[in-house]
C-alpha cells in the first residue's frame, strides 16, 4: 500500500528532529573536551611563539604555560584583537612577549602570535592560531620551515621585515603563494608598527 505525502512529510520531520536532538546531545557531551582542546591549542601556540615549545606533551604544555606565561604589556598595550599580550616571565622578569596579530589573507583571516624579546630587538617566533589559505599552497605558511624563518630576526623602530636576502637575515616566501606570503608579511609588520613600535614605519 502506497504511503501518502503527509506520511512522508511527518516521517522526515520526525527523523530530522531526532537527528538534531542527537547532535545537540553529542555537542553538549563533548563541549568540555572541545573547550579543553581549544585552550591547549592556544597555550601551545603561545609557547611556540615564545620559543618554549620543543615537542612538549600535552601535560608538559599545560605545566610550562602555567609556570612561565603571564599577562604582559608592551608600550601600554595589554590586549590586541580581543587577545591579551602575554609574557614569558622568569623570577618576576619578562624575557619575551607574545603579541597577538590579525590580518587578511587571500581567502580569510590570519590570526596568531608574534614572539619578541623583552628589549624589543629580536623576534622569538611566529605562529598561526587560525588561517584558511589554500592547502598545499598558501596553507604552507603554517608549515614549520616557514614559521621557523621568523625566529631571531633583528627588529627596530622605523624598519620593517621583507622577503629575500638582507644583511642580517633571509626570509623565503612560499612558492606559488605570492598573495598569502605578502599578507603574512603585511600582518607581521602591522603588529610591529602598531604594538611593538607605535609610530611611523618607513
Amino acid at each position: 500500500m502506497k504511503r501518502g505525502h503527509i506520511y512522508t512529510f511527518v516521517f522526515m520531520v520526525v527523523i530530522t528532529a531526532v537527528l538534531v536532538f542527537a547532535l545537540a546531545l553529542a555537542y553538549e557531551a563533548f563541549k568540555p573536551a572541545i573547550s579543553t582542546n581549544k585552550q591547549l591549542q592556544e597555550q601551545r601556540a603561545v609557547l611556540y611563539a615564545l620559543g618554549l615549545d620543543d615537542s612538549l606533551t600535552d601535560d608538559e604544555v599545560r605545566d610550562r604555560y602555567q609556570e612561565a606565561v603571564q599577562p604582559g604589556e608592551v608600550n601600554g598595550i595589554s590586549e590586541a584583537y580581543g587577545h591579551p599580550v602575554l609574557a614569558h616571565v622568569v623570577e618576576g622578569e619578562a624575557l619575551a612577549y607574545a603579541i597577538p596579530f590579525e590580518g587578511s589573507g587571500l581567502w580569510g583571516s590570519l590570526r596568531g602570535y608574534l614572539g619578541i624579546t623583552a628589549d624589543l630587538t629580536e623576534t622569538r617566533g611566529l605562529v598561526f592560531t587560525y588561517q584558511n589559505e589554500t592547502p598545499g599552497l598558501g596553507g604552507r605558511v603554517d608549515e614549520t620551515w616557514f614559521k621557523e624563518q621568523f625566529r631571531g630576526l633583528p627588529v627596530s623602530e622605523g624598519t620593517e621585515l621583507a622577503y629575500g636576502s638582507h644583511p642580517d637575515y633571509k626570509i623565503d616566501a612560499v612558492t606559488g603563494a605570492t598573495q598569502t606570503s605578502s599578507a603574512v608579511m603585511r600582518t607581521v609588520n602591522k603588529a610591529l608598527k602598531e604594538i611593538v613600535f607605535p609610530g611611523e614605519v618607513k
